[in-house]
């Protein structure tokens, strides 16, 4: 096959072509195919010299062990003839250089996939398992000896896509991952569930299983007693529950949808899509299940194929809002659905002050919120906290700040870091920053006796959980003594390392005056987390004067964070302004003996 691209090339023009075929301002010649969906815009189809040509951008080293691999398959399926598919040909690419660019696969233009129907008809169980072990045969287990990478023409049966071959000795048993993906997509092909697995012995490596990028993901959401056979079993059995075909005629591909996760969503909500749709198809059933995959098939097919960071940041945010609407489907009366919830909350993006900073809050803890829920719920780990802190959890989400929260119990009091980083993917796709147990504060003004869990003071009186405005640590109360009046008497650890001259260490520092002040007289109680909250009791507590004074402060430096941050240049960060309200803050803990920042 690779002569048809040679005899093309001419004077070294070939580069010059793809080149010009993947400029931004091109797409290249469509393709006759109406399954074929590029979301990575790493395909061209194009004309040189006559010929009907593909590329495909590649890394090098993968380019060259791809063309290697189609050439070691093709010599070893020389003259290879398979009932119903005719004599088997491996198409191997050529590998195009391209000058500051990278590298291409260049490939002749075959039409018409098998997965799109093109000689499909006469196929059966028995004639789609004789293909996979004649293969097999020759010491060939190609995972993408599949539909979509196969086409027919006069006789023959074309195979491209070589970059996950493995050469094995002749007549070796597949992998149990190869066999899962060929009956995936060949049942996709006819339809119906095949059973392939029940027709092919498969290899298994036991303990032996070098997992994969899919399984090393699962593998964090799981039990840390489950071993490498463990995370394997489960890694099929979901995948199989997401991806076989629904018995609905007319439904959406689910194996097409699945395949197209991977390179829409980032790694961890990519292997996500699969749990959860797996989920969702247990718990609601073919015909809910056949209504998100319409939705996800509408997205997809909607979409051009284009590598620009906008219109595949545009594709992830819809397709995550799919998803997890899907599975957030019972909501009470009243409540905002995910879809409207996201739409507010890029309207108040650009939105400046106090209020459009308290509304951003609001909506940005439901929005964690919901998908913390259906995400420990699908993972079954519902047994650990959400727990929110920082700004968001005081009610005042300024626009330069991170929504910072945790997933956290006491077996895991430092947080359970992979659904945390799953939360944060999520959250990211809909234009939202977070920040897990990672940028947790590292100082320990509160210890528990076994040392084991600690806790900064001003982290501790932020912590409460989403829907309530109240002070909650979830399942560190049992395990931390609340600050005495020693401990909120005295500069914190974090207070001891020295005032930093900054609009947000000023902001700090007005919210550590105000807690202060509020959880002294709060007592037993739970004191309040909100800043408005906090500010409407203030009065009660130090009298109407220094409430109004503090109050004051808080908007100032609120204000003064706004401003100075370099992501929203409104006015500078002003050095005489800081200096000013630095005194007053000074002043004012001086007048009702509020400890502080050492002066630097």
């Amino acid at each position: 096959m690779s002569r048809t691209v040679r005899g093309a090339r001419g004077s070294g023009e070939l580069a010059a072509s793809i080149l010009q075929a993947f400029d931004s301002g091109s797409e290249g010649v469509a393709f006759d195919d109406p399954g074929f969906v590029d979301i990575g815009g790493r395909v061209r189809r194009f004309r040189h010299r006559g010929r009907d040509l593909v590329a495909k951008f590649r890394p090098l080293e993968a380019a060259r062990s791809e063309r290697d691999l189609a050439a070691e398959a093709a010599r070893r399926l020389g003259r290879l003839t398979v009932d119903g598919f005719g004599t088997v040909e491996v198409c191997v690419p050529e590998l195009v250089p391209l000058p500051g660019q990278g590298t291409a696969l260049v490939s002749p233009y075959l039409g018409r996939r098998l997965s799109a129907g093109s000689g499909a008809s006469g196929l059966s169980v028995p004639v789609i398992a004789g293909l996979l072990v004649a293969l097999l045969d020759r010491g060939v287990e190609a995972s993408g000896c599949v539909p979509r990478n196969m086409f027919r023409r006069a006789g023959r049966t074309i195979l491209i896509d070589w970059e996950d071959a493995l050469l094995v000795p002749a007549g070796t048993a597949p992998d149990e991952l190869t066999l899962m993906k060929w009956d995936i997509a060949w049942s996709d092909l006819l339809g119906r569930d095949l059973k392939l697995r029940e027709r092919i012995l498969a290899w298994s490596p036991g303990e032996e299983a070098e997992l994969d990028d899919f399984e090393t993901v699962l593998a964090s959401w799981l039990p840390a007693t489950a071993t490498h056979r463990d995370v394997r079993r489960y890694g099929i059995e979901v995948t199989l529950a997401s991806e076989l075909p629904l018995e609905k005629a007319g439904s959406p591909s689910a194996a097409f949808l699945g395949h197209l996760a991977e390179d829409v969503l980032p790694a961890g909500l990519g292997v996500f899509h699969t749990v959860l749709t797996a989920h969702l198809r247990e718990q609601w059933g073919e015909d809910a299940y056949a209504s998100l995959l319409m939705q996800l098939d509408t997205l997809a097919r909607s979409s051009r194929p284009a590598a620009s960071p906008p219109g595949l940041g545009t594709l992830r945010r819809a397709w995550v809002l799919a998803l997890f609407s899907a599975a957030d489907s019972n909501l009470p009366p009243g409540a905002m659905p995910l879809g409207q919830l996201a739409e507010r909350i890029d309207q108040l993006a650009y939105e400046s002050g106090w209020i459009a900073a308290h509304d951003r809050a609001v909506v940005a803890e439901e929005i964690t919120s919901r998908l913390a829920v259906v995400i420990l719920a699908v993972l079954q780990l519902e047994k650990l906290d959400l727990l929110l802190r920082g700004s968001c959890a005081q009610g005042v989400l300024g626009r330069g700040s991170d929504i910072d929260f945790e997933l956290s119990s006491a077996a895991h009091p430092v947080g359970h870091r992979p659904a945390e980083d799953l939360l944060i993917e999520a959250l990211a796709c809909l234009g939202l920053a977070a920040e897990g147990s990672a940028a947790r504060p590292v100082e320990c003004d509160l210890v528990s006796t076994d040392s084991d869990t600690s806790r900064d003071l001003h982290e501790w009186f932020e912590l409460r959980r989403p829907g309530s405005d109240l002070h909650d640590p979830g399942w560190a109360t049992t395990l931390l003594t609340p600050p005495s009046a020693d401990v909120i008497g005295r500069p914190s650890q974090y207070e001891d390392q020295g005032r930093e001259h900054t609009a947000k260490y000023l902001w700090f520092e007005s919210r550590a005056a105000l807690a202060r002040l509020v959880s002294t007289d709060s007592g037993t109680a739970p004191m309040p987390v909100t800043l408005e909250r906090q500010l409407a009791v203030l009065p009660q507590v130090i009298g109407a004067e220094d409430a109004a004074e503090l109050r004051d402060l808080v908007h100032a430096t609120f204000a003064l964070r706004e401003t100075a941050d370099p992501s929203y240049p409104v006015g500078g960060q002003a050095e005489d302004q800081i200096a000013r309200l630095a005194g007053r803050l000074d002043l004012f803990r001086q007048r009702l003996g509020l400890p502080g920042p050492r002066n630097l």
